[in-house]
């Protein structure tokens, strides 16, 4: 399961679904507005990960499917 803020989690909404199936992805406020500037960021299985570039949290997606 991925959780995704689509306003500040710096990843591309359509990347992340072209990835996975709506069943496994939630886009939705995660409470984490703010305090992560110019970093890519989400809930990978209830995990925070915060990663330097969009490339490598999708990269972190990938690993966990």
């Amino acid at each position: 399961m991925v959780r995704v803020c689509p306003s500040c989690s710096h990843v591309d909404m359509e990347k992340l679904q072209d990835m996975l199936q709506e069943l496994d992805l939630q886009v939705e406020c995660i409470g984490e507005c703010g305090q992560h500037e110019d970093q890519s960021f989400g809930y990978i299985n209830d995990e925070l990960v915060i990663k330097d570039s969009e490339e490598e949290f999708l990269d972190v997606v990938r690993r966990n499917l």
